[in-house]
């Protein structure tokens, strides 16, 4: 077993200073107090971690980790023209390989800053499971489906195919999810054919939706609300993954309240392409779970779960003018075990026993974080990627002191340079 003593066990319902965390394999034996620990047995690998604090992993709840290749090819651009005259050319030209690559490049950001379960949609998925089982992560993978660009229902078909070949595999690591990409992107009767599937496989849904104001104006106009685009089609028969969510329309949230729908929000890539802010503290408030989401490098430019809690947060208190609007507590809380539940992924987010054994250790003694009064103040407002010591995936170490131990980062690298630049025709620095 792994043992971690002398850190601070850190969720929002629990706060445990001296505990200690026993890892059997990919679960958790113990997270509690050492007066309650079971006594360490000959071979244990024994950890005092004095200064630190142990986090459940982060839950990434949207993004597309291939697009970390076309990190900063096209900045400072509204959503739809980076979209139409920039990213989807160039998405064009992609190979399987260099989504692969894109991913590999992703998941090195990703690991290093505490990230263990990513909900990531894009094509050629088969490569992105691929490089996610090579990091020695978890994450529920999505084949996007662009209805309009999908006349005979090859797309669907692939998705289909996807989480019949990948759900539950790597010892339970991958989950599938069918991933129509929005409703702008496809028409009412290719949504009740993903519909359908989803309710014969029990797959859960992955959708872009109310991303902007344009968008659920449309659908206004069509006489209808994001929300409902859910139950119209069918869709909300099984568990969806709502994406962004910036633009409810009213009653929407009531009733995706009413529905088993979780909301990723993305505040980085948002703000950065002028989306707008999310209504996080209403769905919040109606009971609608809200995990954190980086979207894609290509947009938010950073993986950095830390600076997007510190976004959500900020974002909160400022359109609300509310200083509480979103605690520290709450907004770890987004991070990691509601993300989990905005996944429908139950077994993730918590420090307790029976749960999988994806958890973080920060370390606080830098001056960088100096001193610590609160350490979910410290975690969400002050730490960084930086102060992430190490990660354990399913109960293996994969990353420790700035070093990945799975996988070889410099390999990694020069893989991704390669495509990024034959893809972006200029060179790099």
């Amino acid at each position: 077993m792994i043992r971690l003593e002398g850190a601070t066990l850190l969720t929002p319902e629990h706060e445990i200073s001296d505990g200690v965390l026993v890892l059997d394999g990919a679960r958790i034996a113990y997270a509690g107090s050492r007066d309650g620990a079971p006594p360490a047995a000959p071979g244990d690998d024994v950890s005092r971690l004095p200064g630190r604090v142990i986090i459940p992993g982060f839950v990434n709840t949207h993004t597309h980790l291939a697009m970390q290749i076309l990190r900063g090819v096209a900045d400072d651009v509204p959503l739809m023209p980076w979209l139409e005259e920039h990213v989807w050319p160039i998405e064009a030209r992609m190979t399987p390989e260099d989504i692969l690559q894109g991913t590999r490049l992703a998941l090195l950001e990703a690991v290093a800053a505490g990230v263990t379960c990513v909900n990531d949609m894009y094509g050629s998925m088969d490569r992105v499971a691929e490089a996610i089982g090579e990091s020695g992560i978890r994450g529920m993978i999505t084949q996007g489906l662009i209805g309009a660009q999908d006349p005979e229902r090859d797309s669907l078909r692939r998705g289909v195919a996807l989480y019949e070949r990948w759900q539950g595999a790597m010892d339970n690591r991958l989950q599938v999810a069918l991933g129509p990409h929005a409703p702008y992107t496809c028409p009412p009767d290719y949504l009740r054919e993903v519909a359908d599937y989803a309710t014969a496989l029990h797959a859960p849904v992955h959708i872009h939706l109310a991303e902007t104001r344009g968008e659920t104006e449309e659908l206004l106009r069509q006489g209808t609300t994001p929300a409902q685009v859910l139950t119209s089609s069918g869709l909300a028969r099984e568990h969806v993954v709502a994406a962004h969510g910036v633009f409810p329309a009213e009653g929407d949230i009531a009733r995706l309240a009413s529905l088993d729908v979780g909301v990723a929000h993305c505040p980085i890539s948002n703000l950065k392409l002028g989306c707008g802010f999310a209504p996080t503290r209403r769905l919040r408030e109606a009971g609608v779970p809200v995990g954190i989401g980086s979207d894609g490098a290509a947009s938010a430019n950073v993986l950095d779960p830390f600076l997007s809690m510190k976004a959500a947060a900020w974002i909160a208190k400022g359109t609300s003018e509310d200083a509480a609007a979103l605690t520290a507590k709450d907004v770890l809380r987004m991070a990691t075990r509601e993300g989990a539940m905005a996944l429908g992924w139950q077994e993730l987010g918590a420090l307790e026993q029976g749960y999988l054994a994806d958890v973080v250790v920060v370390d606080l003694r830098s001056y960088r974080v100096q001193p610590v009064f609160d350490p979910f103040s410290a975690i969400v407002y002050t730490a960084t990627a930086q102060q992430v010591e190490r990660v354990y995936a399913s109960g293996r170490l994969v990353y420790s002191e700035g070093r990945h131990l799975v996988v070889d980062a410099a390999e990694v690298l020069s893989s991704a340079r390669a495509s990024a630049q034959r893809l972006a025709e200029r060179p790099l620095l």
